[in-house]
């Protein structure tokens, strides 16, 4: 179902002082309510439904116009846009979204922030969701399918360790961001759930959104690994001088790409923390290597199912 305009799904707005990376989602809907709060397992399952039967705001031109300045971007296939543009010190939250033929997009409440974020802290804290910080069951498809569809978001649980890991460096001082493979049909979930959580603030990076056809069609190893690689080079190219702590589990390819990252910057890499999650691991003999070579290069190595409450961020 399709309304006169467009909803903004999802919106940060994330700066480096001088550049700014601005991230969204448009797409049509009817839905006025994406609170997700108090939801019945019932409402759950039609609004997650209703998310991926959206109609696509697909390869449009748009205006995002600020409280100083505006900049142009396209939406690709999926309605999602990815752009970065030179900033003033003035310019500090989203106005409007414009489309071509003059209207504006619906901008939902209390879903997103329309500040852009600059970051000052010298550490960022990376982060993946799925199996790190929520538990989602990814190795179990059946039962991954149970849990988001009909689970209502204050019944989900966080990861406790990597919570208060997280927390506890944010605390320090540390940034965060967050890096899924998840969709953005689930963008409002997601959100909620770690506003609702008490994690820190930060930009919630997602793929493309997907039709329901789309979801009982499995994603390759490839496909998986292009958009998180894709996502952590362009946070550090944009932050070339901070440290990062890399945050994920091993149900999926974190450790291979952040690996991949550590290789490709290694100056900036300080940890990687990978959660061993029950029924998965790796040998033995590849913790070792892997431990060695990341030390060889000054990089921290930790994988365990719970984590030392103390980090050295400098």
């Amino acid at each position: 179902m399709s309304q006169a305009a467009p909803i903004l799904l999802s919106f940060y707005g994330l700066s480096n002082g001088t550049k700014g990376l601005f991230t969204g989602q448009l797409t049509y809907s009817s839905l006025e309510d994406l609170s997700f709060k108090a939801y019945s397992s019932r409402r759950t399952f039609r609004t997650i439904l209703a998310l991926y039967r959206t109609r696509f705001f697909a390869n449009q031109p748009i205006t995002l116009r600020f409280n100083e300045g505006q900049t142009s971007a396209m939406t690709d296939a999926s309605g999602s846009f990815f752009c970065t543009a030179n900033i003033g010190t003035n310019q500090v939250s989203l106005e409007e979204i414009i489309l071509h033929n003059g209207v504006h997009a619906r901008i939902l409440d209390d879903l997103y922030t329309r500040k852009i974020h600059v970051v000052t802290s010298p550490v960022i804290v990376i982060s993946d969701i799925d199996d790190t910080l929520l538990h989602s069951n990814v190795s179990n498809a059946i039962l991954k399918f149970r849990t988001l569809m009909f689970t209502s978001m204050e019944n989900r649980k966080a990861v406790e360790s990597m919570k208060n890991l997280i927390l506890e460096l944010h605390q320090g001082g540390a940034a965060a961001c967050y890096v899924s493979n998840s969709e953005q049909n689930l963008y409002p979930l997601i959100y909620r759930f770690l506003l609702h959580n008490g994690f820190p603030p930060g930009p919630l990076f997602l793929k493309q959104m997907r039709k329901v056809r789309d979801v009982f069609r499995s994603t390759t190893l490839e496909e998986r690994e292009i958009h998180k690689t894709r996502m952590l080079q362009e946070i550090l190219q944009m932050f070339p001088e901070k440290r990062y702590f890399l945050l994920g589990d091993n149900t999926q390819l974190d450790l291979k790409i952040y690996l991949k990252i550590a290789a490709q910057y290694p100056d900036n890499i300080r940890y990687i923390i990978i959660r061993k999650v029950l029924g998965k691991s790796f040998s033995a003999s590849y913790l070792n290597e892997t431990t060695e070579r990341l030390k060889a290069a000054g990089i921290g190595f930790h994988y365990a199912e719970s984590f030392p409450s103390k980090f050295e961020l400098s």
